[in-house]
């Protein structure tokens, strides 16, 4: 391989590697946003100590399908659950 080849590959390599971390870092940043945003839901749902990524948000979604009527989620706790989908979706 020529040494602009490798240098190439190289480049690559560390630019893709450098974007797989930011994103981690990311997705990190918004579980632990949701984990504090949703602390009163998880309270009324049951929910433990779960956290998100082990539970949390199936916990929640699962009370509010059982509990339409008498239980709602927090806009704070709506707006850090989109946007950790939607930084999820982006890092795909």
């Amino acid at each position: 391989m020529s040494k602009p080849k490798i240098m190439f590959v190289l480049i690559t390599f560390f630019t893709l590697s450098n974007s797989a971390f930011a994103i981690d870092a990311t997705l990190k940043a918004d579980r632990s946003a949701v984990d504090a945003a949703c602390t009163q839901e998880a309270q009324t749902a049951g929910c433990g100590t779960e956290v998100v990524g082990k539970g949390l948000l199936k916990c929640i979604h699962a009370y509010k399908k059982n509990h339409k009527k008498t239980f709602t989620i927090s806009p704070d706790c709506k707006t850090t659950m989109e946007q950790l989908h939607t930084d999820k979706k982006a890092g795909k």
